[in-house]
């Protein structure tokens, strides 16, 4: 093998040249002669070839591996072997750390190599690396100096770090100063604080240092941060206000922000916080927009209003217009009343937020938008209040025109139950109109009092299929004992839609009288009732199940089948086990996906279903790998690399990786 080896290393097709890898590893068990071989396959074209050679060093693993790879790095000719090597020493982690700090010392003048021996070192964060880092921090290449900088920043708690990037911040060395400040700022820790402050004074470094006097969030240092709100530089105002905000965020008071925004920029803080709602960058629109918030002032309101329309920063406009609301509940009255009707909608979602009682009038009057979302929001908000006198406002729009509507109203409604009277909107259920009598039964179903059902049952009687599956869905949702023996009476409706709700509460309650009807609409003559029917029945989980749910294996719709074979998967007994290892033959490809699926609940199936990732269909195989890596991981690792490396389906090959 090691004599073909080269040659067919340079096969043209990628198959060949990945299997020789394979087989090199398998038939050459002296790794000091498989290991020279091996590094040549680092330099292949082909990022597969590259991986499987990666993967092989890793399982060898040791010193012979750590010697052979590390001249990779020095590597100029072959930008492949080199990555790859690096790829795979930081991969080894701690194993390699000595012979790491062993090669920066002999490494001289080569200031790439150090580099990427620093890079090695901090990807892994192994702590014997440091003292090699701190050293790093007086190399004589910047590049070098600055690689160190970057690493040592994301060790927390080490006061001899804190001191060394203290001290590159403080010298003249902007080109590591700069990323000093960034690693201070992710270090977080309060011993910067002074020497960041001081360094606020070089202009070269304040975009950094801003950030990090955000990041750590000493209250004493807010105020110096907020007069760069009006620096001349754009770079520095934006950063500023990212920073303010991430005060905020790490728990500066509002009060306290407010406070100082207008101490510091006077009345003219919202014209100076204005114009970055208008940035190209997501990130300081929204930041900006909660500070105009935080501000509390009223003239902002209409600007707030008008990019409220703009769906990336909507969440953000409401929190703002929450905190001014709350602050000044009045000033978001006038507009209840603007033209724009998404304007309105905003307004009313705030108002219920707030849940001022000024509000309670204007929110009335909503209810009789001519737009559907205002009137939707209105009620919801309303509800928000706890005020039982919104209820008979409320009532009517059960019967908006429009269903979204009606579905918010009988939310708003049952959020304030303890207001209703049960008997009263029981009657809505004999109304003569039919939306009526449905949503009447939704209300009862989320108010969920075991009161109402026997009113409920009655109506299973009416003529209206709607009204029979609010029904039965409401029967569902308020459960108990005698809700079972009606949704059992609903099995047998004339609508199949009726039965189809009704299997599906059944199971979802695993409700055992509910079986024998269950078993008989297994032969229903509608396809979304049998799969309900199996559905159910896989839930409750009864042995008595098990039998009709294989007989239904037969059945005519792929549809009823999948769904069949998800059910029985939920037995873990040998027969059903049995039944579905006979269907990973199938001739149907999602019939075999399924069965893999179903079979993830069986210990001892990985062998069995390993074979299909030969499958030609890229769902099977991922099916497979799922299963693989969620249940078999360790047992089935082989299996997992190698598809994660070879499959030709991009979407298995994601799939396999994420479980190495």
């Amino acid at each position: 093998m090691p004599e073909n080896f080269e040659k067919l290393l340079h096969h043209d097709n990628v198959e060949v040249r990945i299997q020789a890898v394979k087989d090199l590893r398998e038939r050459e068990p002296d790794t000091s002669r498989a290991v020279p071989l091996l590094m040549k396959g680092l330099e292949d074209e082909d990022w597969r070839v590259r991986k499987t050679v990666a993967d092989i060093f890793l399982d060898i693993g040791g010193e012979q591996v750590i010697k052979a790879l590390i001249p990779g790095i020095y590597r100029e000719d072959s930008a492949n072997a080199r990555n790859s090597a690096i790829e795979v020493l930081t991969a080894m982690g701690s194993e390699a750390t000595d012979h790491l700090i062993d090669e920066y010392q002999r490494a001289e003048d080569n200031a790439d190599v150090k580099k990427f021996i620093i890079d090695i070192l901090g990807n892994t964060g192994d702590m014997k690396g440091l003292p090699l880092l701190l050293k790093a921090l007086e190399d004589k290449d910047e590049n070098v100096r600055a690689s160190a900088v970057e690493y040592l920043g994301s060790i927390r708690g080490n006061t001899s770090v804190i001191k060394a990037l203290i001290g590159i911040l403080e010298s003249e060395d902007t080109w590591v100063a700069y990323p000093a400040a960034e690693a201070l700022g992710r270090i977080g820790d309060a011993a910067a604080v002074d020497a960041l402050v001081s360094a606020l004074k070089q202009k070269a470094l304040r975009k950094p240092v801003i950030k990090a006097l955000a990041s750590i969030a000493d209250p004493g240092t807010f105020h110096l941060v907020v007069p760069f709100l009006n620096d001349k530089s754009k770079t520095i105002r934006e950063e500023a206000v990212n920073a303010v905000e991430l005060f905020f965020k790490n728990g500066l008071s509002e009060e306290t922000i407010a406070e100082k925004l207008k101490e510091v920029l006077g009345a003219g803080a919202p014209n100076v916080l204005l114009p970055h709602t208008r940035s190209k960058t997501k990130d300081i629109r929204i930041a900006a927009i909660l500070l105009l918030g935080l501000l509390k002032d009223k003239k902002v309101i209409p600007r707030l209003l008008e990019i409220a329309m703009e769906e990336d920063v909507h969440d953000i406009v409401v929190k703002a217009l929450v905190f001014i609301g709350r602050s000044l509940p009045r000033s978001l009255l006038p507009f209840f009343r603007v033209s724009d009707a998404y304007q309105r909608r905003i307004i009313c979602e705030v108002a219920g937020k707030v849940g001022d009682s000024a509000f309670f009038k204007h929110l009335v009057e909503s209810l009789k938008d001519e737009d559907g979302h205002v009137r939707g929001n209105a009620a919801a908000a309303l509800s928000n209040m706890n005020n039982s006198e919104a209820i008979p406002h409320i009532k009517p729009l059960l019967l908006d025109e429009y269903e979204n509507i009606q579905e918010e109203t009988i939310k708003s409604l049952a959020k304030l139950k303890k207001w209703l009277d049960q008997n009263e909107i029981i009657k809505g259920l004999s109304d003569e109109n039919h939306i009526l009598k449905k949503n009447t039964a939704s209300l009862l179903g989320l108010i969920g009092d075991k009161g109402a059902l026997e009113a409920l049952g009655r109506a299973l009687k009416d003529s209206h299929v709607t009204v029979r599956v609010s029904v039965v869905e409401a029967i569902g949702a308020i459960g108990g004992a005698e809700a079972v023996q009606y949704l059992i009476l609903a099995l047998s409706d004339e609508s199949p839609e009726v039965r189809r709700v009704a299997a599906i509460a059944i199971g979802r309650m695993r409700a055992d009288a509910g079986i024998e009807p269950l078993i008989i609409l297994l032969k229903d003559p509608d396809v979304w009732v049998r799969a309900s029917a199996a559905e159910a029945l896989g839930n409750i989980g009864d042995s008595k199940a098990i039998e009709p749910l294989i007989q239904l294996l037969t059945d005519e719709s792929g549809f009823v089948k999948a769904v069949d074979i998800e059910a029985l998967g939920k037995f873990k007994t040998e027969r059903v086990k049995k039944i579905l290892l006979q269907l990973l033959n199938d001739m149907d490809a999602e019939i075999r996906s399924t069965a893999v699926g179903a079979l993830a609940n069986f210990s001892g199936i990985a062998q069995d279903i390993i074979p299909l990732l030969k499958s030609r269909e890229w769902s099977v195989r991922k099916t497979v790998i799922e299963v693989l890596g969620t249940h078999f991981r360790a047992e089935s690792m082989a299996y997992i690399k190698e598809v994660a490396n070879t499959d030709e389906d991009p979407q298995v090959r994601e799939t396999a990786a994420r479980y190495l």
